[in-house]
């Protein structure tokens, strides 16, 4: 409502209401009907979208009020199915519980497998819903399950809260299907090769527990999958049959895929000191995937062996991000270099890309043997690069070496940003033992020395802009270097973006920049403007 009384709200065009009322909770939608008499006519029907909550149900076996509160919330939902004056496309299912217990457990445990009794207190919520007649279209379906906590409750991790298979799911509408603190995906008695998902385009899970084998047929199962989205899911790649060295997932419609934070265990047998056999869940370390068509690609978590069986020929964009918390390694000299560098090999046909490391320093190669051990052969159509990590100035030329290796990488780059962090260098510095004034000295020699060695095809050709973040702290600092060195040898630079944390460095390059442009017209450079750079 307007502060001058009129009903602004109320003048909106219906279509625009009902698109509003597709994301309203169901409770919050139907009570529309009470705003005004513009409302009387419950525009919520006619949305195409249901959105139900089941609040808290507490599940107590011994008390009698856990029934009534789940029977209610079975009811409102076939009523609201009932209401509905179009088919329903767009379903939220979002299920609390405050106990330990799974959710899905106490429904497997008392299932009634007569769908015509919807309101019977042990019938699956899910099943309910999704037997109604008017749900029987649907293209979205979304299920979230939430274990509610009070201050008194630990935090733990909810992967898993809720068992759902997709035995009552309409298989043949479903466009998206996006699953929270889930696990399941197929039953056990559900046979694989007759399952059909001709029309699934999205498939999202995200908290969730699965089964390798069973994510990997729903996969086979939806010719049209284009988008993976896997957001803190543990895998469990455990087989019946020999198990492989590494394990791989398929993905042959895909042109998005997203690996967030995800954890990948298998089972393995074990032999105790006494002798006895037994097993036990570990880590793997080597996964492989398949996904021909892809076009963008986002991965977080711990550097492990990756790898595509065949690489994507059209990729378009690639963000990594190994930035998470650092794993113990009981080895100090663990080589995340020897990682890192073949791990990017299976993107060196992608036009843009974001790398962000915790420092530089961990994935540089000093020795030429090293580059031509680990480098790949060439990004070939790496147009746009962005790295962002810490730059521990104590580690002299490591860092600046690693933005070298890059550029060596990349023969067509036309834009390059560089985002330089200090926190991981702050708590390097104060260690016992770092290294002294004189051993970062050397890293300004050696940025002089690396001005002058091999020309790289993108600071001769094609390198026309170049953005630098950093925080100012004294006249030398890498930023500043690096400055210096494109200004020196990127020959057709047009523009540097450059942000130190103080406003006016722009003004203070001004002079510099004439410096240099009157020294590159003279070896036939273009010239470039410094300019600031937008966070």
């Amino acid at each position: 409502m307007a502060t001058d009384g009129a009903d602004r709200l109320s003048e909106l065009p219906d279509d625009l209401l009902r698109r509003i009322l597709r994301f309203a909770p169901l409770r919050e939608a139907a009570s529309t009907t009470a705003l005004s008499r513009r409302w009387r006519a419950p525009l919520w029907r006619s949305s195409g979208a249901l959105n139900l909550e089941t609040g808290n149900l507490k599940r107590y076996y011994d008390n009698p009020r856990f029934f009534t509160r789940r029977d209610d919330f079975v009811s409102a939902a076939v009523r609201a199915l009932g209401a509905a004056d179009v088919p329903v496309t767009r379903l939220t299912l979002r299920l609390e519980s405050d106990l330990q217990e799974r959710l899905g457990d106490f429904d497997s445990w008392y299932r009634d497998t007569s769908l015509d009794k919807v309101v019977s207190r042990f019938t699956d919520l899910v099943d309910v819903v999704l037997s109604h007649p008017a749900a029987r279209r649907v293209e979205e379906l979304r299920v979230v399950a939430e274990h509610r906590r009070d201050h008194y409750s630990r935090t733990h991790d909810q992967r898993g809260l809720y068992m759902l298979t997709l035995d009552s799911v309409q298989l043949e509408t479903i466009h998206v299907l996006e699953l929270t603190h889930c696990k399941g995906l197929l039953h056990q008695r559900q046979k694989a090769d007759v399952l059909l998902l001709p029309r699934l385009s999205s498939l999202r899970l995200s908290s969730c527990v699965q089964q390798l084998s069973a994510l990997q047929s729903v996969i086979d199962a939806a010719p049209a999958l284009a988008t993976l989205h896997l957001e803190f899911v543990l895998i469990n790649a455990s087989s019946s049959n020999e198990e492989p060295t590494t394990r791989r997932l398929r993905c042959p419609a895909a042109t998005m895929l997203v690996l967030d934070s995800c954890s990948w265990e298998e089972e393995t047998q074990c032999r105790h000191s006494s002798g006895y056999n037994y097993k036990k869940m570990v880590d793997v370390h080597a996964v492989e995937m398949d996904a021909p068509r892809l076009r963008r690609f986002r991965y977080k978590g711990p550097l492990l062996s990756f790898s595509f069986s065949q690489q994507p020929s059209e990729l378009d964009q690639v963000d990594l991000d190994f930035s998470g918390k650092k794993n113990k390694d009981p080895e100090p000299e663990h080589d995340l270099a020897a990682s890192f560098w073949p791990f990017t090999r299976s993107f060196t046909s992608t036009k843009e890309m974001r790398l962000r490391v915790n420092n530089l320093e961990d994935i540089a190669l000093l020795s030429e043997a090293r580059r031509a051990e680990l480098l790949p052969a060439a990004f070939r159509r790496l147009e746009r690069l962005e790295v962002q990590a810490g730059a521990d100035l104590n580690k002299g030329k490591a860092a600046a070496m690693a933005i070298l290796n890059l550029l060596r990488c990349c023969p067509v780059l036309s834009a390059l940003r560089i985002i330089l962090t200090a926190e991981h260098a702050e708590a390097s510095s104060n260690k016992k033992g770092a290294p002294s004034c004189t051993r970062i000295a050397q890293k300004e020699i050696q940025i002089a020395a690396l001005a002058q060695c091999h020309l790289f095809q993108c600071l001769q050709r094609s390198l026309r802009r170049v953005g630098l973040q950093f925080q100012l702290e004294k006249s030398n600092c890498l930023g500043v270097k690096l400055i210096k060195f494109f200004a020196e040898n990127a020959m057709v630079l047009e523009e540097m973006y450059v942000d130190g944390g103080d406003e006016k460095l722009c003004e203070h390059m001004n002079p510099k920049t004439e410096k240099w442009n009157s020294k590159r017209r003279k070896s036939g450079a273009t010239c470039f403007v410094v300019l600031p750079l937008k966070r």
